[in-house]
């Protein structure tokens, strides 16, 4: 039960966070959606739950009459999911996400709300123990949230692919993922303290998510680049030149032509700062 409210938090925040309601307009079968599904909400947030499967279902027989791709159905659709996950009723909630990653497949690969659906069917896999087809799914998602998404996106994907394969008995695969998981979450700390000039307590963070980096992935690894990048910034922000340029040089041989974080651009202005003060 812990594990399935956890999952449902989780889908409530990113919907939250996913835009506005729709805004309203002028249109019978459109008000009707809105009031069964704030009814499912609110019947949903006192537990309700018979009524909000209720409400959520007639929610979803309107949504499908909407204009494909309209975000109601498929938040109609993930609400209406999770409280079938909340019940224990993971195949229904399968069937929902199937469907919904049919609808969505048209969609660019790193689209979100497409990653969503992944990463949620992911979740009834792993629920349901089938764990092989859950490993293979995080891993697709993983891949593409760590190319177009944050660091804690892909550190609670990256631990939850760690825990499907703690249930196989891959201990030591699930260890190096939870430690890489540990490490993007703590440049995420990290960084949240730099963009506040909290330097001193942003580099000991990154310096223990390098060292788990190191130990899990090796020192020549590209997933350590950003982190160098990061330690780069912070002495060069307090114009500790020579750690500064020794960490973007390292950032810069780490991701090689690629160069998302334009680490040069950084160095370039670096070596000018550097050169203009030196007496």
């Amino acid at each position: 039960m812990y594990t399935r409210l956890f999952l449902l938090i989780a889908l409530t925040s990113h919907l939250a966070c996913s835009g506005p309601e729709p805004a309203p307009e002028p249109n019978a079968q459109i008000q009707a959606w809105s009031e069964h599904y704030q009814a499912g909400l609110a019947a949903f947030d006192k537990s309700r739950f018979p009524a909000a499967e209720q409400a959520f279902a007639q929610a979803l027989t309107l949504a499908e009459q909407f204009a494909p791709g309209d975000q109601r159905y498929t938040r109609t659709a993930h609400q209406l999911a999770q409280l079938h996950i909340l019940r224990g009723e993971l195949a229904r909630a399968e069937s929902l996400y199937l469907h919904l990653r049919e609808l969505e497949n048209p969609l660019a690969a790193d689209n979100a709300e497409k990653l969503l659906t992944l990463d949620k069917l992911a979740d009834t896999y792993r629920l349901q123990k089938r764990l092989s087809e859950a490993i293979t799914l995080y891993g697709q998602v993983l891949s593409l949230q760590q190319k177009h998404q944050g660091d804690q996106t892909s550190a609670q994907t990256m631990q939850k692919l760690a825990d499907s394969h703690r249930l196989q008995d891959n201990h030591s695969i699930a260890d190096t993922l939870s430690q890489r998981a540990r490490a993007l979450t703590l440049r995420t700390q990290a960084h949240g303290y730099f963009v506040q000039g909290k330097y001193k307590k942003a580099e000991p963070l990154l310096r223990s998510a390098l060292a788990l980096q190191e130990q899990h992935l090796g020192r020549s690894h590209p997933d350590l680049a950003r982190t160098c990048y990061y330690m780069g910034r912070i002495y060069d922000a307090q114009d500790r030149y020579r750690p500064a340029e020794h960490f973007y040089r390292r950032a810069l041989a780490l991701a090689g032509a690629k160069d998302p974080d334009r680490v040069q651009v950084s160095l370039d202005a670096l070596i000018t700062r550097s050169a203009e003060a030196t007496p």
